[in-house]
């Protein structure tokens, strides 16, 4: 899906930042915090202003009270579309990747959950993998004391690990061998919340079997980084990326 440019070049470095920060901070964005950390090359009172701006674009918005401001759907929309930039692992990375997915290419039983635990482990998200007739949860512990969450919000993720079974036929069909596309917020309606990122890959084992690996977690997570782990796990299975940031299933 492509989002149209609305925005200014000005604007669109300024909600790069702010989507930054706030998936690194995981809190509400001020025009002090980009002043002080970007290199925007505009004063405090021109960041006020286009963020502003950026506010009546419903490309972010205020939480509550909160003297900062968060990316909307549609800013993460954008930022995902236009800004966000491919991120390469390290070549360290690189290699300890490849001798775990070595390992797991030689493994006969329970691949589907090792796998899913590479990720997690790499991602410190919750990770599932889907495939035929094996599906595998792991690493809901690493979202139970997550800021960016509420316990409500972890209780749900649960609640989606809980059931995947249901959906796990369909999410082979839909996303196993699914070109690279993202799906923001209430875009795909699967619940009435949008708090949630879910990014997923179709992967291929050696055996020709076609599966989905994902990641689950909050909103503000590292869409670059993530994004770029999951691309090239999919690369080494032979397989293709998709990133869905979605509301999640009740």
């Amino acid at each position: 899906m492509q989002e149209k440019q609305t925005i200014t070049s000005r604007q669109a470095k300024i909600l790069a930042a702010i989507v930054k920060e706030n998936c690194e901070n995981c809190r509400p964005v001020a025009s002090s915090d980009l002043a002080s950390k970007y290199d925007l090359s505009v004063s405090s009172a021109t960041i006020r202003n286009e963020m502003a701006e950026l506010e009546k674009l419903e490309y972010i918005t205020q939480p509550h009270t909160s003297a900062g401001r968060v990316p909307t759907d549609k800013g993460f929309r954008y930022f995902v579309n236009q800004l966000m930039h491919k991120v390469r692992l390290t070549l360290k990375e690189q290699e300890v990747l490849k001798r775990e997915l070595l390992k797991l290419k030689v493994a006969h039983a329970e691949i589907g959950r090792r796998l899913a635990k590479v990720l997690s482990d790499y991602s410190h998200q919750a990770a599932f993998s889907v495939f035929p007739e094996e599906v595998s949860t792991v690493g809901i512990s690493n979202l139970l004391n997550n800021s960016a969450l509420s316990g409500e919000d972890a209780r749900e993720i649960a609640k989606f690990f809980d059931d995947i079974d249901e959906y796990a036929e369909k999410m082979i069909t839909d996303y196993a061998s699914h070109e690279a596309e993202a799906f923001i917020g209430k875009e795909l309606a699967l619940s009435k919340t949008s708090d949630y990122s879910m990014i997923v890959s179709g992967v291929e084992l050696p055996s020709g079997k076609k599966g989905v690996i994902g990641l689950i977690g909050p909103k503000s997570m590292k869409y670059e980084k993530h994004l770029g782990l999951m691309k090239y796990i999919s690369k080494l299975l032979g397989g293709s990326s998709i990133i869905l940031i979605t509301t999640l299933l009740r």
